[in-house]
């Protein structure tokens, strides 16, 4: 029997170890060959990354260079002897500012030309042309052979007929146009010189605001390509070309082409030219022999021909040598692995058979001996983790039910789980507590017991709660239903309802309250500020009114102090009366109980009416109330007395937090096309960030000693609510704080139907 279990673990060690084997070689060779393609492609990836910085660097270089030529052409235009230039023109040939003549401006302008281009080897003219007399040139400095030359009056041209000049002349205040690269013209012909020129040009304006004339400097194109090249120091093949086709080659030598004109080739263009899209983007061009890398260089975003291309390029098999020794690295490295993990597999092959063989003969042995099976629970191989691990599983699953049991056991509320039929699976002890049945009286009988018979037809629980859904309909939270005791009372409690699934067997958990003693608690709450209303109301009234009598009575008749204490007294009674009136409303909004007189009503003249009788109440307090209706006779349903106090209980609020001489507007307007919206808008300190979500709450203040100070209850906004909201509107604000706040009633436009109604 030994002998064949032997055989048997020795067969299977060995075809685990092949299986192993033959496993760990294909994932290698997949792996590897995986790898290979991804380097491949990474690294070359990695190579056109390099050569788009390259080309994005160049560009930002050459970027600069136009930008540099763009920033002279405007420094020039802003120098004081422009000015003054066009202030001499003006007045006769005299600056009337120092009296400087037009000659005079001239000469500092053309030092100031000729200085500039000392120090721009590139450029080839500088030029203050005028709009007037067809474009004539009004300063002109010309680099020669060995120096400046400022041109004389008498030679001075006309350039009006020139594209860049009508470009010039369409531009704004500080703009920069940089033209198309050309060979220069001189008295409309091509200059014997060929010289390949970019201009860049700035437009002068007079004090008047009108075009002037405008800067124009004349740069050798190929001499400032040249200069931005050696600037760089490129290590690769770069060339720089237009959408015009001219183009200039710059080697990772150091050498540097003659500008090639797309007009005028002195030799074939290279082939990539006819590839290239000018798009606003970057691409690479691979060929067979080199990898280039295009970017496109924007030199003025308003024109389509003000874009340079930078083109870098380096030979494919240099670009990608990395990349092939990098390869063969992983194809020796792949190897290597590859048996490295076969003699692996095959120890770890033998180790893991290890206890199979130890379980099998011990499995073995106790069924020749008819023994207890003795495992290895103490051993610290994969046996006895198994073990221990079964052990702890276990003991966790027994704890976790001793929780879980006490923790429903100690509940408050009651618990009961019932089937999809009803009938109860399980029912914790406070259950007991609460309808006075045992577990055993319960179990597998209807939830039905548990609740009085359906007399009441309002009732929103099904008449058969063993009804196929009937129990899932009752999935939810806070439901109010009637209970019933063993002993057959009934008693007030609160149902929440939810589905659980066990095994794919749908459960229903509820969780009962018995909210008796909080019922009685709010009755008694209700009657006690129902009375105490009541019994405040008419006492008030009456002290209200010998108050106000007193005072009228005693008028001029008492002293300072007793006059003082007299108006505190009758004011102090008044906020209370409205303390009572604003509880006795809340009171009959929370028990349903009070009426709306609704009519079609012109929006416009009732708000205009509420604000004039307010009026007085904003002057009492220093504060402006203005009004404005831009709705014409637009007609809203409502309970002219209780809009009216609501609104009133927004002017009161933003008349009370406006400062001392301060405004308060009240507008209507139309929010939507159905909606009508008044808006209230004062100028206080703003409701603070905290309170914002309270701002609606029954007595919410965000600050208790300025709100008490100043009469507030803290039901106002409530009422508010309440009342816009029955009348079919919404309320809203916006506040911010130390600018103020705007409460906004939204309310329906009437229908035709209402309007006739």
């Amino acid at each position: 029997m030994l002998s064949r279990t032997s055989r048997i673990t020795s067969s299977l060690r060995v075809k685990i170890t092949l299986l192993a084997c033959a496993a760990s070689f294909a994932t290698a060779l997949v792996m590897s060959g995986l790898a290979y393609l991804r380097t491949t492609e990474i690294s070359f990836n990695t190579a056109i990354e390099s050569l788009a910085g390259e080309s994005r660097l160049a560009a930002l270089q050459f970027r600069e260079t136009f930008r540099n030529l763009g920033n002279d052409a405007t420094i020039i235009a802003q120098m004081p002897p422009i000015s003054g230039f066009i202030r001499s023109r003006e007045h006769g040939g005299v600056d009337p500012d120092d009296g400087s003549l037009t000659a005079q401006w001239e000469q500092r302008l053309a030092t100031i030309f000729t200085s500039v281009m000392r120090t721009h080897p590139s450029y080839s003219q500088i030029r203050y042309i005028g709009i007037a007399d067809n474009g004539r040139e009004l300063v002109r400095v010309n680099r020669v052979a060995g120096g400046f030359e400022t041109v004389a009056a008498e030679e001075l041209q006309q350039k009006a007929g020139e594209s860049y000049f009508q470009q010039g002349a369409a531009l704004p205040p500080g703009a920069v146009f940089f033209s198309p690269v050309t060979y220069n013209r001189e008295h409309g012909q091509i200059d014997s010189a060929m010289i390949p020129t970019v201009r860049g040009i700035v437009p002068v304006f007079g004090p008047d605001g009108e075009l002037f004339g405008m800067i124009v400097i004349n740069a050798n194109y190929e001499t400032m390509l040249a200069e931005t090249f050696r600037t760089i120091e490129l290590s690769t093949d770069t060339f720089i070309v237009t959408q015009a086709g001219d183009y200039m080659e710059y080697t990772a030598e150091g050498t540097i082409s003659h500008l090639e004109l797309a007009s005028n080739y002195t030799r074939p263009p290279p082939a990539f030219l006819s590839r290239l899209q000018f798009s606003g983007g970057e691409a690479a061009l691979v060929e067979a022999d080199s990898v280039k890398y295009f970017t496109e260089l924007p030199i003025d975003d308003r024109f389509d021909h003000a874009s340079l291309g930078i083109v870098v390029s380096v030979p494919r098999d240099e670009l990608m040598a990395p990349v092939l020794q990098t390869q063969r690295q992983s194809l020796v490295l792949g190897a290597v692995l590859i048996l490295l993990s076969s003699i692996v597999t095959a120890l770890i092959a033998n180790q893991l058979t290890k206890p199979l063989r130890q379980m099998t003969q011990e499995i073995s042995r106790a069924r020749s001996h008819l023994r207890p099976i003795h495992l290895p629970v103490r051993d610290n191989d994969e046996i006895g983790e198994l073990a221990r691990a079964f052990q702890l599983m276990t003991e966790g699953l027994q704890e976790n039910e001793f929780k879980t049991r006490s923790i429903i056991n100690s509940v408050v509320d009651g618990l009961i789980v019932v089937d999809e039929f009803g009938n109860i699976d399980s029912y914790n002890p406070a259950c007991e507590r609460i309808f006075g049945y045992e577990p055993d009286e319960m179990t597998g009988r209807s939830v039905a017991m548990l609740l009085p018979p359906q007399a009441d037809p309002a009732s929103d629980l099904p008449a058969d709660l063993s009804a196929p859904g009937a129990i899932r309909s009752l999935i939810g939270a806070g439901r109010e239903v009637t209970g019933q005791r063993k002993d057959g009372s009934t008693f007030p409690m609160d149902l929440s309802v939810s589905e659980i699934l066990l095994n794919n067997r749908p459960l229903y958990c509820g969780i009962v309250r018995d909210i008796t003693e909080r019922k009685q608690v709010n009755i008694m709450k209700d009657e006690f500020i129902s009375t105490v209303n009541h019994e405040l109301r008419t006492p008030l009234t009456s002290i209200h009114g010998a108050l106000g009598l007193l005072k009228i009575k005693t008028e001029g008749r008492l002293d300072d102090k007793s006059a003082q204490l007299l108006e505190l007294a009758h004011n102090s009674c008044q906020r209370l009366t409205t303390l009572v009136n604003d509880i006795l409303d809340l009171e009959k909004i929370a028990a349903g109980k009070i009426e709306y007189h609704k009519e079609a009503v012109e929006i416009c003249g009732l708000v205009g009416t509420i604000v004039a009788q307010n009026d007085s109440m904003a002057e009492a307090r220093g504060v402006t109330l203005r009004r404005c209706c831009g709705i014409g006779a637009t007609l809203v349903r409502l309970d002219q007395n209780r809009f009216n106090q609501a609104l009133v209980n927004l002017l009161s609020n933003a008349i009370r937090y406006s400062p001392q001489g301060g405004e308060v507007t009240v507008s209507a307007m139309m929010s939507q096309s159905d909606r009508v919206r008044i808006s209230v808008a004062d100028h206080g300190p703003g409701i603070p960030e905290a309170f914002r979500s309270k701002v609606f709450d029954c007595f919410a203040q965000a600050d208790s000693s300025l709100t008490r100070q100043e009469g507030s209850s803290g039901l106002g906004l409530n009422i508010t609510q309440t009342l816009i909201e029955a009348f079919g509107g919404a309320v809203s604000f916006e506040t911010e704080e130390g600018q103020g706040t705007v409460f906004h009633l939204d309310l329906p436009v009437c229908s035709r139907q209402e309007e006739a109604a």
